[in-house]
């Protein structure tokens, strides 16, 4: 019995033309297993073009579905590695709601010098994901990871650290090395993590004769099989060879065996390719016409800009690729037409010679223009044509340029310096051109190219917006020196609108008050908040208010200073504003040093909020303000919580060195020592690293008098102070007086003791807060050896809510007591010291404290708390018991943010806390470990 094979049959088993590959299926089923059961973790598979990975993520759903996760599937594209997000955006995509990427895209403002909007958007998806896995175990899958944007790469890299303790499954496939630099670090972490692996080869001659088998429906013969293994175990090529076969007639099935007929097969070595491309054979004419100008224009398919570019009917279009669907070239992926495999796409657009495809791209670009096609495709469109841009192209590139920046900086940045750079401009469009240029390297973060680009054009075109430009280019590389040069030569040799005059005095002012320039700051900016206000310049008006507030917050003014920071939010209260400085952060440490612990930490997570949501710059200062707060105010836990989430977060400011050596400062007050304050990172001219320029000082006075040696930490923390006493650090360097005060008592330095009694009398002075007044107090009482000074500082403190100088005022007046033989009113005050210092986990201080009473005969009393245990629940503090009652309940890390004021970060420091505690490794056994009464 002998009976012809048809074309139809081959093409209706490409959909279910998967077999072998069980043992991957097998593992990726295993671990989804695990992430349901509260393990997380992330599998890369690496393979060849063509090898079965997107087949195997096909096979692995159901299973993995079946185990119990959500699964969302997306897929980077080669095409559009320019575009920020692009690999992760369709996993967003079937929300029902607004993604985060759309949410945050809307606007599309282009910001001053604005290069970290991204980050805003990674934590939006990252608080996306979260909710998903605080819902149930999830499956998070990328195809082509390789050709994964550079923004998609970083998240990645995130979701690494986070899957431990997520129920979430992130697969990736990809092909092998090389690759683009960021897959490579992407990669290398997957291998230092011991991340499982999985690499596909060709398969076993068995598989590849039974996918031979399923696709003809009979048993290959032996002739078929040699012809077959020429494919090298491929199954893409496996399966095109067995088309082309087909197609040529040369295979009969005799008896239920299928083997070639005849001697000769023809093309017996087809290429990949060439089997491929056989397939138009057997199209339609307009159709061949058709599909590979489609391949040239991407791999995906929007069948109405098909028509537009090809200025044919819609009709015509849908009738080509309806018949190409019908051929397997194409399927359907949800709600898109895409090529079956790009080497499929490739192979048919490499059939159009080189002329005509940029003819083709240029056509397209010029076509979409005005259509609802997405604006970072038609600059696509334009840029790989290389061709010039008629005048409509260069107006419509100008009035999207700035969403074109926002969404695809990468692109925008090559079409755009392209573009600037034609012969046949006037000078009017080039200035336009150039300007958007600028602009776009500054948002790609590419500073020193958007600062040669800008000095190049003020030689021909000595535009005041070049000047503008350039001094804010100084500004994104931190060259405040250079900003403030350029401000202040504008001003005195340009005749500026007041306008523009108000803008260039603010930055004069901002940069003078951090180059601790304070006269010129504070007089630059009264000027732009008067020429701001009458020009409706709420830039230069929030410039000058924060230079003078600054500076009346820096010389201890803090009335003055709260009220003109007050004023700053409302001038952006539009959900926009500058990229120069946050609106609220001084209105945050006014409050802050004012003792309003409570109104501080409403405003900094307000300002946590807008950072996140908008470009994030400034996030990182923010943590780090409430981890101050948190370190005066005694809840050193969530000190440290903030701590690790600014260390976590892109540091633009100089930020995460602070947030190092707070958490060192803490670590050295506890006895741990950790981290190792000789491992500290050395702070640089940054704005965070001037304005706490005394903590790393204070960390390593610390350390010296750890080791014996109580004057060296003097010397160091009196040249501090000498140092840094009419610097930016000048408003909180009073947090060191208290030990400088000791050590100088402890030492005899009478010098240094009267010292920083007059420096903490004229802190106190100029606002006699409840802290500086008893850090006055306390200085005083130290230099005079008055217990009963001390023990009034003690009282202003705890008004303040500050409990470790609270803790050390009670230290010291139960030394002079103890000297004074008023023993039980010594054992009193060194009790209140221990208790306070028990409840901060302080145990050096609390040592220390009960080391210098004990000469005296003095002994602490067994009343009162202890430390707190290392391990168990008991260990919990008080925020991170909330946080696991939240956590049991299953609130996601978003939504405990949320409710508890805090960041997101913070939240994930908590719960890795809450795990390490507990000895747990996922989230999900936080309930099981919670005892019953709770």
């Amino acid at each position: 019995r002998v009976r012809p094979l048809t074309l139809t049959r081959v093409q209706d088993c490409l959909a279910t033309a998967f077999v072998g590959r069980e043992a991957e299926v097998a593992t990726l089923t295993a671990l989804g297993r695990r992430v349901v059961a509260g393990h997380g973790c992330v599998v890369l598979i690496e393979g060849e073009p063509g090898i079965g990975k997107s087949a195997l993520l096909e096979a692995a759903r159901n299973p993995l579905a079946a185990a119990g996760l959500h699964i969302r599937v997306g897929a980077a594209e080669e095409l559009r590695q320019g575009v920020p997000f692009a690999g992760v955006c369709s996993w967003l995509n079937d929300t029902g709601t607004t993604s985060p990427i759309d949410a945050l895209r809307s606007g599309d403002r282009v910001g001053d010098v604005a290069a970290t909007h991204e980050l805003a958007i990674a934590e939006a998806i990252l608080d996306q994901i979260d909710s998903w896995c605080a819902a149930g175990p999830i499956a998070l899958v990328m195809d082509d990871a390789h050709w994964a944007d550079r923004s998609s790469s970083a998240l990645l890299h995130r979701l690494c650290t986070l899957v431990d303790e997520l129920p979430l499954l992130l697969v990736l496939a990809a092909r092998p090395l090389p690759h683009d630099p960021d897959f490579a670090a992407l990669s290398a972490e997957l291998v230092a993590r011991q991340a499982p692996m999985l690499r596909l080869g060709a398969l076993p001659d068995t598989d590849a004769a039974e996918l031979v088998r399923h696709l003809v429906g009979a048993e290959p013969g032996p002739r078929l099989l040699e012809k077959v293994a020429e494919a090298g175990g491929n199954p893409l090529h496996v399966t095109e060879l067995v088309a082309a076969l087909v197609r040529d007639g040369a295979i009969r099935v005799i008896a239920d065996t299928a083997d070639p007929a005849g001697a000769a097969v023809a093309n017996p070595s087809a290429s990949l390719a060439e089997a491929i491309t056989q397939r138009l054979d057997f199209l339609s004419r307009p159709t061949r016409d058709v599909l590979p100008m489609a391949a040239a224009l991407g791999p995906t398919i929007d069948v109405a800009d098909l028509a537009v570019v090809l200025k044919i009917p819609i009709l015509d279009a849908w009738s080509a690729v309806t018949e190409a669907l019908d051929g397997g070239l194409l399927i359907r992926v949800d709600s898109e037409l895409v090529f079956r495999h790009d080497l499929i796409r490739r192979a048919l657009a490499d059939r159009l010679p080189a002329s005509l495809r940029s003819d083709l791209l240029q056509q397209a670009g010029q076509a979409l223009q005005s259509t609802e096609a997405p604006i970072e495709r038609v600059a696509y469109y334009m840029w790989v044509a290389d061709r010039e841009l008629d005048r409509t192209s260069l107006d419509w590139l100008i009035s999207v340029a700035d969403k074109l920046i926002v969404r695809a900086p990468e692109l925008a940045k090559r079409l755009l310096s392209r573009v600037a750079a034609a012969p046949d401009l006037d000078a009017g469009m080039r200035s336009v051109l150039i300007r958007l240029r600028i602009h776009a390297l500054l948002w790609d973060g590419n500073a020193t190219e958007a600062e040669s680009v800008a000095r190049e054009a003020l030689l021909t075109q000595p535009d005041i917006e070049f000047h503008w430009l350039l001094a804010q280019i100084f500004q994104a590389q931190a060259r405040l020196t250079d900003a403030v040069a350029l401000a202040e030569e504008v001003l005195s040799t340009r005749e500026l609108d007041a306008e523009d005059a108000a803008r260039f005095l603010g930055m004069s002012g901002l940069g003078n008050f951090f180059l601790e320039r304070f006269a010129a700051a504070e007089r630059a900016g009264r000027q732009a908040v008067t020429l701001g206000e009458s020009t409706g310049n709420r830039l230069a008006t929030g410039y000058g208010l924060t230079a003078v507030g600054a500076v009346r917050y820096t010389q201890g003014h803090l009335d003055e200073a709260l009220d003109l920071s007050a004023r700053i939010p409302a001038l952006f209260d539009d959900g926009t504003g500058p990229d120069q400085f946050d609106p609220y952060a001084l209105y945050a440490h006014c409050l802050i040093e004012l003792d309003r612990l409570s109104d501080a930490e409403e405003v900094l997570q307000t300002a946590i909020g807008r950072n996140r949501r908008f470009r994030g710059v400034y996030l990182s200062s923010n943590l780090v303000a409430k981890a101050r707060m948190y370190l005066v105010g005694g809840r050193w836990d969530d000190a440290l919580a903030e701590c690790t989430a600014s260390m976590q977060t892109p540091d633009v400011l100089g930020y995460a060195t602070v947030a190092h050596t707070v958490a060192a400062l803490i670590g050295i007050r506890r006895g741990t020592f950790l981290p190792d304050p000789d491992g500290l990172p050395a702070p640089d001219d940054r704005p965070g690293n001037i304005g706490y320029a005394h903590l790393h000082p204070w960390v390593k006075a610390l350390t010296h008098e750890a080791r014996g040696r109580p004057d060296l930490a003097l010397e160091l923390l009196v040249d501090t102070h000498n140092r840094l006493a009419d610097g930016l650090a000048s408003a909180t360097l009073h947090y060191i007086y208290p030990d400088i005060a000791r050590l100088a008592a402890e030492t005899g330095e009478a010098h240094a003791a009267r010292a920083v009694v007059a420096s903490a009398d004229l802190l106190s002075s100029r606002q006699p807060t409840a802290s500086r007044t008893g850090t006055a107090l306390l200085c005083r009482g130290l230099a005079d050896s008055d217990p009963d000074v001390l023990r009034t500082a003690a009282s202003a403190f705890r008004q303040s809510g500050r409990p470790l100088f609270e803790a050390q005022a009670h230290e010291n007046a139960a030394v002079l007591l103890a000297a004074a033989g008023r023993v039980p009113e010594s054992r009193n005050a060194l009790d209140a010291a221990v208790e306070l210092y028990s409840g901060l986990g302080a145990s050096w201080d609390c040592a220390r404290a009960v080391a210098r009473v004990r000469p005296y005969g003095i002994r602490r009393g067994v009343r009162g708390p202890r430390n707190r245990p290392k391990s168990g629940w008991a260990a919990l503090t008080d925020t991170e018991r909330k946080v696991a009652t939240q956590v049991a309940e299953g609130l996601s890390n978003t939504d405990i943010a949320a409710q508890m004021f805090l960041s997101r970060r913070t939240i994930q420091s908590h719960v890795s806390n809450i795990l390490a505690k507990l000895d747990l490794h996922s989230r999900r056994e936080i309930p099981t470990a919670m005892p019953q009464s709770h």
